[in-house]
């Protein structure tokens, strides 16, 4: 696996620790950027935005069953200002911390070991969140709920959900769909948060 474009463009990516470990795929998470960077969306009279005209751009962010950390690292290459890196495994998050020491990025990242439908309180919202639960297992619901409930997301955030392409979800109140895409097995959801009575 190799960062796909940036600054960190080339660069490996850390395989899995073991094999319960399903990393975004690099066609995935190449269009995952490009809607996020160039979507259609973003120009939707409903879609709130504030003064900065980027998703990703200076962003703080919040990588949840961020397994390798292929996207928060992605979204570093790319100009995000801090990542938060969050999953349960501590052999996963031993080789991610390892990796991003390897790239440089320590000042600009931080490490929660926890469950991920269980999240702590968060010390700052972000305005990019990336939610990628194991497939078929329900997951993406209770994890969208605690986001929203621990504090991690700003008014107007953007949330990245992957799903396998059979999962539905009802979501929560205040996440709205801006965007969907399949790939191959693979169901990409967009959403944006909106809740006024908190800002980023």
């Amino acid at each position: 696996m190799k960062v796909i474009a940036g600054k960190h463009k080339g660069r490996n990516i850390a395989p899995p620790a073991n094999k319960d470990v399903r990393p975004t795929t690099g066609m995935a998470r190449e269009a995952i950027f490009n809607l996020l960077q160039h979507g259609k969306f973003m120009k939707a009279p409903d879609f709130v935005q504030d003064e900065n005209p980027s998703v990703l751009e200076g962003r703080r962010v919040v990588d949840i069953f961020c397994g390798t950390g292929a996207m928060g690292i992605e979204a570093l290459s790319r100009g995000a200002g801090h990542v938060v890196f969050i999953d349960q495994n501590p052999r996963v998050m031993d080789l991610l911390e390892a990796t991003i020491k390897h790239i440089g990025e320590g000042p600009n990242t931080a490490f929660i070991r926890s469950d991920s439908t269980r999240l702590p309180k968060a010390r700052n919202t972000c305005m990019l969140a990336f939610v990628d639960p194991p497939y078929n297992k329900g997951l993406a619901l209770p994890a969208l709920k605690s986001l929203a409930n621990q504090g991690w997301l700003g008014h107007g955030a953007v949330v990245v959900v992957e799903t396998s392409r059979k999962e539905d979800i009802n979501l929560p109140e205040k996440y709205f769909l801006v965007d969907e895409r399949d790939y191959n097995n693979t169901r990409i959801r967009v959403l944006q948060y909106r809740n006024p009575e908190i800002s980023a």
